[in-house]
């Protein structure tokens, strides 16, 4: 058996999030101590996984720096060198030593600027990149060596109260994997002073491998690694000086300084074991190279024989052997030891490893000296050299062995002359060899009968060889088979081959019949590609069977099957025999049942080790390979030892089969697979089969199985074509089973092999159980194999949820990247380490075959764990191939940023890198802690494949989450979802399954989706500080990063903050696209604290058509304006659950506060019929049961301040949309936005802001009149008359015009919800509400005025005033204030300045904005 195992292993995954497995550091010397298997590496905050765990909820743990390119593993050492107090250095600097290796590289860290380069780097030579020279890295350290925080030197500065901040940019490198490649690359052109962004741009432009729109993609990478970086060291300093986060100690600065040399130690293990594996199957598979027989020798011999061939009475000249004939013999030599007769040795003519001394050595017929003849026959040797007497007995013996030959020679001999044949210098008619060794000699019916003629004199043959002799006929191989089969030469008989003896009839058939039966000691019989009649095959196969010493039987391409009606019974006969240990039935004809029957014949016991049924297929396109029957059956052969099933037309479908038959058979070493069309999927498959410790696989030949028919599934439901597709990493799916198939009973096994791995109760896992059959009862076990039913149509959903609960344990509920890796290393595969060779040893088979090496690595990719020493063992063995490799495994790898930037230094140039980067982008910027957002992906692409898989399972992981914490279900289509708006292939995806649950991820075309968590913020976290959320927008508005490229920096670095509504109000105003915006709402929407005042920024999305867009990409009940409902407005379809919820709550909501507060209400049947709801909204609503299952009902909902049930509308906050109701009715800041009331109300606020500090003063003089009894004569309340001759009192002219009256007493009605004919001062408070949103609006654009042009406004006036005329239009306004990059509401800030109501502004009007700023410095 091939020992496989890498020695020294045993360094565990817990020591770097699963980097390493199974792979055993070096013995420690006394005294040492090394890494645990069960400590958890810390995180970047330095507390370990386990801790980060059960302190979720704090502010901490959102502190990570996963997610982001630029915050890597350098982060954590540069954090770990900063924070030793002065006893840590000393013990760090001073302490036990680890190796001689470990104390260099500990002195090379104690830096911390240098920290991350070296480090960089050492893994770069660990992983066989080619880095430049010493020193281009010495320049490449010089040139980076600041401190992390370095980069940019922070100017603050105090305007009218407001921190600003401005940003002196000396160098804007980061830590990132590309800024590594630009150092280096820096370096080596000598440029290390240039700018990074100068030098990347530089070197791009003169590169011919990009178009000018790729570049600029390109430079947005590198924008991008800035950004993120820039803002991650903002929030690190305020972190720290929070105390939030933790010293790191040296010891786990040591452990994985460590681990970086464990790495390479793994890498050269790795290589050594494979290395030798491959070297023992060349020795093990090569056949053996004889002597070749030189022209000299063969003459020789040549002459020998025919020197015997003493034609007479003939006419022939009689050829007698002369003394000076050429004669091939041996002869004494003394001329090498003169002196020791005793010592003496025989020289050889013809060189000793010659063909015939081979064969002579076979037969045992040399002397103990080497001599291959006896110095007695024909008196060839002197008899005076014969001194010994012990010499002279040996000779004898040989004489006595040989005499049969000679006298059968001579026999043949006369043969030949009754034939008139030339004889043939056969080696057995020679009398060379008793072997009849005739492999493809074309003989003749004469030739054959001469050999038959001199069979009687001979004493027998043992081997038999014929194969490839097609001329011969049924008139000598009948009376040849008829001699072999006599009691004289029968027993002696061994082994016999007639193969491709194509000329041959039944007789023939007939007399090997007779001659298997006679000859009881034949071990090997090969009749391949004869052509036996179907009246032969019973007779043949019955002779086989019923032998007692047959132990190789070779019957391919011999028509077995042909006639259905007795192969079943053909195939009884001849595997009764159990002392056949190898049997070769290929190119034949076996269909599903006979398959099925040989296969459990052979399970029943006996010595078969090796079956070869190539071609045998009995294949009908569009069904099931009938070898999956055979597959299926051998699971309980347990002598089998090599299997052979090439070109049978097996599928993906076979190699599940394959996998769920012999994934513990104890004995199969090799299987044979090759040209099968197994494609990926089957190729996955038996990738898992190989790197199983449950059996004895070695090695499997895939040759021609790189094309599957994977791609062509369209459904995946769908019985009729089989096309159910079985994911090792993600089970969970609905299946429709037909249990008649191989396949569908293999599939169904594999999911109770995973619920029993997974430890699962069977009617938890599977559910909806539907069975043609009923009832259903789950089967049980017998000898290791679960005996499912094998007939009936089985409709199963087998729940992903169940084994998350079962299998995932000691995860905090908001740990998704914790769950994502416990579930990984649950489900995916890992190699298991006495198989880890034979792995790699099938990729080094593959090489220079590039469509076999691709689905090599789309397995892995799909279903196994990798680690670092792995993929740098992939990529160093397979130059050209690197790129290909790292984008293919990229997913395999652990999800932690310092694994993956070290993996990333595999890529050999920036080129690969930045090649590769738009495949991998996805997954690299897909946020597992913060997954909210929309996703389009293209599942052929292993890395949007890895991310659409990771979608699915954080939205099982927070459906089991809602459960546990009896959530009510608030998904688009009531199934638990946090999956929205999913489509595939363009169409909606519910027209396929009920649920993504029940969904079988394809491999092909586009998934687009939303994804809404339901994550909430804990209680006790902090938001940024104001100041720091101001130095990050500052930032982002000075990044070169397009618009796109921010949302991405934003998203990899949402996780780590928290922030208020006022920080997402300002955020969104950053961005001009109502695309971006949205989505950046949508990736910080659960981020904010305040969540009860979420209208301060949901007002700043004026356009109802956005914020239908939020409502769906959010969900209706997430984004329902739970506190301050007033003045939304909604269109809601009953055919999605939670739209009928957000129905629900309206209602409810109104008759607890007032059914009149709903207004211009309209429900539409779903037929179209319009009901216009005369009798008004039924109140029966308010319960969920009695909404109308579809329709849509459009409404508006008002009410007046007095009318608020704030406790209800809590309460319906933290049911519906879980938020913590642990907030104060004074933190509700009530707001009202611009675009919620009309025009004329505008204008009023506009009259009201340019005449007095507060909208209660308007009240008092419009109530009580201008004067200075105004008070006296205010009664607290507002009639329309009131109304209408205050504002004539107070000089509004606003409204004048033929319909004043008519729009006064609009603003009357709306200022009146309760419709009470009344407005009261606490009604009046709307206005109050609008005045705070029109105030607040111009300040913040005086605040980025601030941000963007410095303290001096004339500089803002300047940039804006591009033209220099003096004046603005309120075109001209809107299309520079656009073009600063101010995408708030600027129509607002226009109607203020415009005092003159002129519709332009000048200098002196814009300057009133002087007085903004310092009201926002206050």
């Amino acid at each position: 058996m091939e020992d496989t195992s890498v020695s020294n292993g045993g360094v565990t995954s817990s020591d770097v999030r699963g980097q390493l497995s199974g792979v055993r550091m070096r013995t420690p010397k006394p005294g040492r101590q090394t890494p645990k298997s069960g400590r958890q590496t810390p995180s970047v905050h330095g507390r370990s996984a386990d801790a980060r765990a059960g302190t979720a909820g704090s502010s901490r743990r959102h502190l990570s720096s996963a997610g982001s390119l630029g915050i890597r593993s350098s982060l954590l050492l540069d954090r770990a060198a900063n924070e030793f107090d002065e006893e840590d250095k000393a013990k760090f600097d001073h302490g036990e030593k680890l190796d001689d290796a470990m104390e260099v590289f500990t002195r090379q860290q104690k830096l911390c600027q240098q920290t991350t380069r070296r480090a960089s780097v050492e893994m770069a030579d660990t992983f066989g990149h080619d880095t430049e020279s010493s020193t281009a890295e010495r320049k490449s350290f010089a040139a980076r060596r600041r401190s992390t925080f370095g980069s940019i030197r922070l100017r603050r500065r105090t305007t009218l109260g407001l921190s600003a901040i401005a940003l002196e940019e000396e160098d804007t490198a980061s830590s990132g994997i590309l800024s590594d490649f630009i150092d280096r690359g820096k370096a080596a052109a000598g440029a290390s002073g240039m700018r990074s962004e100068d030098w990347f741009a530089e070197a791009l432009e003169k590169s011919d491998l990009y178009k000018e729109d790729h570049i600029e993609n390109l430079k947005g990478v590198l924008f991008v690694e800035q950004l993120s970086d820039q803002m991650m060291q903002s929030i690190t300093c305020e972190s720290k000086d929070r105390g939030m986060f933790l010293p790191t100690p040296a010891s786990v600065f040591k452990r994985h300084a460590k681990l970086m040399f464990a790495f390479r130690r793994v890498l050269q293990m790795i290589e050594v074991a494979v290395e030798n594996l491959l070297f023992r199957r060349r020795l093990m598979t090569n056949p053996v190279i004889h002597g070749k027989e030189s022209a000299q020798e063969r003459k020789a011999r040549m002459s020998e024989f025919y020197g015997s061939y003493r034609p007479s009475n003939k006419g022939y000249p009689e050829k007698v052997a002369s003394a000076s004939s050429p004669k091939y013999s041996m002869s004494f030599d003394l001329s090498i030891q003169r002196n020791a007769i005793n010592g003496m040795k025989w020289s050889v003519d013809a060189p000793a490893g010659s063909l015939v001394h081979k064969h002579w050595e076979k037969e045992q017929l040399l002397t103990k000296d080497g001599r291959p003849e006896d110095p007695l026959g024909a008196g060839r040797y002197p008899s005076a050299a014969m001194k010994s007497g012990e010499q002279r007995t040996l000779c004898k013996e040989v004489s006595r062995r040989l005499e049969p030959l000679r006298t059968a020679k001579r026999q043949y001999f006369d043969e030949c002359h009754k034939g008139q044949t030339l004889p043939v210098a056969n080696d057995f008619v020679a009398g060379h060899s008793v072997d009849f060794k005739s492999h493809g000699r074309i003989f003749t019916d004469a030739e054959l009968l001469a050999v038959v003629g001199m069979l009687d004199r001979s004493a027998g043959i043992e081997d038999v060889d014929l194969e490839g002799n097609g001329l011969l006929t049924d008139k000598s191989l009948v009376p040849f088979l008829h001699t072999l089969s006599s009691e004289l030469l029968s027993p002696v008989l061994t082994s016999m081959n007639i193969s491709n003896c194509s000329r041959a009839s039944g007789r023939t058939v007939g007399a090997a019949v007779e001659m298997v039966r006679s000859a009881s000691n034949i071990r090997s019989l090969n009749l391949s590609n004869l052509p036996i009649g179907t009246q032969y095959h019973f007779a043949v196969c019955q002779a086989i069977g019923a032998h007692t010493a047959l132990q190789t039987v070779n019957l391919s391409k011999t028509g077995l099957g042909n006639s259905s009606c007795i192969t079943t019974d053909c195939l009884t006969r001849l595997l009764t025999n159990k002392n056949v240990k190898q049997l070769d039935l290929s190119w034949n004809r076996f269909d599903h049942e006979e398959f099925r029957h040989m296969g459990v014949l052979i399970s029943q016991g006996g010595a078969l080790e090796e079956l070869e049924v190539d071609g045998s297929s009995a294949y009908v396109v569009g069904k099931d390979s009938p070898a999956g029957d055979l597959l299926e059956a051998l699971a309980l052969a347990q002598s089998l030892k090599r299997l052979s099933l090439v070109a049978n037309r097996m599928d993906f479908r076979c190699g599940l089969v394959a996998e769920d038959a012999l994934e513990t058979h104890p004995n199969l070493k090799s299987l044979v697979l090759s040209e099968n069309p197994l494609g990926s999927l089957g190729m996955r498959s038996l990738l898992r089969l190989l790197s199983r410790k449950t059996n004895a696989l070695l090695r499997f030949d895939s040759e021609g199985c790189c094309h599957g028919a994977a791609l062509e599934i369209q459904d995946n439901a769908s019985v009729n074509t089989g096309a159910q597709i079985f994911s090792f990493t993600n089970p969970g799916s609905k299946y429709n089973l037909n249990l008649q198939r191989p396949y569908h009973r293999s599939l169904l096994r594999m999911l109770y092999k995973t619920a029993e791995r997974a430890n699962l109760d069977f009617n938890q896992a599977f559910r909806d159980i539907d069975y043609s059959e009923a009832p259903y009862s789950h089967p049980s076990k017998e000898h290791g194999i679960w005996q499912v039913a094998r007939s009936g149509q089985l409709s199963v959903v087998f729940s992903v949820e169940a084994q998350i609960k079962s299998g995932v344990k000691g995860i905090d509920d908001s740990d998704f990247m914790g769950f994502l890796e416990a579930h990984f290393e649950m489900t995916r595969f890992r190699a298991d380490m006495n198989k880890i060779t034979a792995l790699f040893a099938k990729w080094r088979e593959l090489s220079g075959r590039e469509l076999d090496q691709q689905i090599y690595l789309d397995a892995l990719a799909k279903d196994f764990n990798m680690t670092l020493p792995y993929l740098a063992y992939l990529c160093k063995t397979a130059p050209g191939m690197e790129a290909k490799v790292l984008v293919e495994l990229f997913p395999t790898l652990p999800c932690d940023a310092h694994s993956r930037y070290l993996s990333m230094l595999n890529f050999p140039k920036v080129q690969h890198f930045m090649a590769c980067y738009p495949q991998m982008e996805n997954l690299l910027r897909f946020n597992a802690h913060n997954p909210s957002g929309h996703y389009k992906l293209d599942l052929g692409n292993c890395c949007d494949f890895s991310v659409a898989e990771r979608l699915i399972l954080l939205d099982r992981w927070e459906s089991v989450v809602n459960d546990r914490r009896g959530r009510v279900d608030t998904s688009a289509r009531g199934n638990h979802s946090h999956l929205r708006n999913e489509t595939y292939q363009g169409k909606p995806l519910h027209l396929r399954v009920k649920s993504v649950a029940e969904w079988s991820l394809p491999e092909y075309d586009v998934f687009e989706t939303d994804y809404m968590s339901s994550y909430r913020v804990p209680s006790d976290v902090e938001a940024l500080s104001d100041a720091l959320w101001e130095d990050l927008m500052i930032r982002m508005y000075r990044s070169p990063c397009r618009p796109v490229d921010k949302i991405k920096v934003l998203r990899g670095i949402s996780h780590d903050i928290f922030i208020t509504s006022m920080h997402m109000r300002q955020m969104v105003g950053y961005f001009k696209d109502a695309s971006d915006r949205l989505e950046a709402c949508v990736i910080f929407f659960l981020r904010v604290l305040d969540m009860h005042n979420m209208k301060k920024f949901r007002v700043r999305f004026a356009n109802e058509e956005e914020v239908n867009c939020l409502r769906q990409r959010l969900g209706f009940a997430t984004f329902f304006p739970f506190l301050q409902p007033e003045n939304a407005t909604f269109s809601l379809d009953f055919a999605f659950h939670d739209q009928r919820i957000c129905a629900n709550m309206i209602v409810d909501l109104a008759s607890r506060e007032k059914m009149g507060n709903i207004k211009d209400y309209i429900f539409t049947r779903a037929d179209g019929t319009v009901d216009n709801m005369t009798m008004g909204v039924p109140r029966g609503w308010a319960e969920y049961d009695k909404l109308p299952p579809d329709g849509v009902f459009k409404c508006r909902y008002v009410c007046a301040p007095e009318d608020r049930k704030v406790e209800h509308r809590r309460k319906l906050a933290e049911t519906f949309a879980f938020w913590n109701p642990n907030f104060r009715d004074e933190d509700i800041s009530w707001w009202t936005g611009l675009s919620e009331v009309g025009e004329d109300i505008l204008d009023l606020l506009e009259f009201f802001i340019s005449r007095y500090s507060h909208v209660n003063q308007a009240f008092r003089d419009i109530d009580g009149g201008v004067g200075q009894n105004s008070d006296a004569n205010s009664n607290g309340e507002l009639t329309l008359r009131e109304f209408q001759n205050g504002l004539r009192d107070i000089g509004c002219k606003k409204f004048s015009g033929p319909n004043e009256q008519q729009r006064i007493a609009n603003i009357f009605r709306y200022l009146d919800p309760g419709a009470e004919g009344s407005v009261s001062l606490n009604e009046w408070q709307i206005l109050d509400q609008l005045w705070k949103e029109f105030d607040l609006s111009i300040r913040e654009f005086v605040q980025f005025l601030v941000f963007a042009f410095g303290d001096d406004l004339y500089e803002a006036w300047t940039a804006l005033d591009d033209d220099g005329s003096g004046e603005l239009s309120e075109a001209e306004w809107f299309e520079a204030v656009e073009k600063i990059g101010y995408f708030g509401p600027a129509r607002v800030v226009f109607a203020l300045l415009d005092g003159s109501d002129d519709g332009n502004i000048s200098y002196d009007e814009f300057i009133v904005l002087e007085a903004y700023k310092k009201q926002a410095g206050s």
